[in-house]
């Protein structure tokens, strides 16, 4: 079947996958107009037009990206969110049978689909030329009434009880130093490498347990949507107990990658400001957090691209000694 699935044309590939997407919305009191599919990414979003004029986003997750569990704790925390706050976040929508996440299958399709319904959230990417100091400042605030948020709520017993209180929080397998991988390094590359791991390892060690809360855990700007000058964010299929120094640092290293080190250090002290109008800002170092989201994209190379390990093993001591020594990741803008 998956073979059968593999050589079809892309053409017949979305058809099929677009009858899942019509067998998912027959879960739903939804009485559908248009289905239009808009991401090829490792979920399929469809946008749902209904009959009535409301809108929702559909999403079929891959299967194994993320579990069941870990959906319905993004459910439970959309939901809290919606009855608790005044943040533009979107609103779930319950199947028919009450759940929050539904499995969708069809012949044809190797495997099921786990199945989410929520409202569309309107508005552009936080991205390109909307990356100001004052949508950065809000972006901050955002941060910090999610953060004051995740820390007071209580979750039902059935939310996920996985923490990213480390490098790895998913049960991948930790493989970089493996003997398996040991031609992909150079004796310095190896020395520097170990050394920012026992720096990143150290980090989260020294965080006060206390800090522990429920985060978005990915709310890099184009999480985001802008909407009447409101930040909205979405896609919280990652929510999970972390740190608020965790849940800033990933965001701004995709701030980070895609801005530059000029306009980076701008944004980012927008971006304070608006956060400690609501919390003091997290004892620790961005940057070593930062350096161990490398090392977590190292380990996933060695797992499922080895054949470009080496390449990327030198590209990251790169990185790494510049940071060692100047506390600052280089990278060039792109935009």
């Amino acid at each position: 079947m998956l073979k059968d699935f593999a050589t079809l044309t892309p053409q017949d590939q979305r058809r099929r996958m677009q009858t899942l997407a019509q067998t998912a919305l027959a879960h739903y009191d939804v009485n559908v107009q248009r289905c239009t599919r808009v991401g090829d990414s490792t979920n399929l979003i469809y946008r749902i037009d209904a009959e009535d004029g409301h809108h929702f986003a559909l999403r079929l997750a891959a299967p194994g990206w993320r579990s069941l569990s870990d959906l319905q704790a993004e459910a439970l925390w959309l939901e809290a969110l919606t009855r608790d706050t005044d943040i533009c976040v979107p609103h779930m929508v319950r199947a028919k049978n009450g759940e929050a996440v539904v499995t969708a299958h069809v012949d044809g399709v190797p495997e099921p689909r786990y199945v989410t319904l929520m409202s569309w959230l309107p508005g552009d990417l936080l991205d390109k030329e909307l990356l100001t100091k004052a949508n950065l400042v809000k972006m901050g605030d955002l941060f910090a009434r999610m953060h004051i948020h995740g820390a007071a709520w209580q979750p039902p017993a059935e939310f996920a009880a996985r923490r990213f209180d480390r490098m790895f929080a998913r049960d991948e397998p930790d493989v970089l130093f493996d003997e398996a991988q040991q031609d992909a390094f150079t004796p310095n590359s190896l020395a520097i490498i170990r050394q920012v791991r026992e720096k990143v390892d150290a980090a989260y060690a020294s965080i006060d347990p206390a800090d522990l809360r429920v985060i978005h855990c990915d709310l890099w700007h184009e999480n985001i949507k802008v909407y009447k000058g409101q930040l909205c964010p979405f896609d919280f299929e990652d929510t999970i107990w972390g740190y608020r120094l965790h849940d800033i640092a990933m965001a701004m290293l995709d701030l980070l990658e895609v801005v530059g080190n000029e306009r980076y250090e701008t944004l980012l002290a927008a971006f304070k400001r608006g956060y400690t109008q609501h919390l003091p800002w997290p004892d620790g170092d961005l940057t070593t957090l930062q350096m161990g989201r490398y090392l977590w994209k190292l380990n996933y190379v060695a797992r499922r691209e080895r054949v470009y390990l080496a390449k990327f093993v030198e590209y990251c001591a790169g990185l790494f000694e510049h940071a060692l020594a100047h506390g600052t990741l280089v990278f060039p803008a792109k935009v």
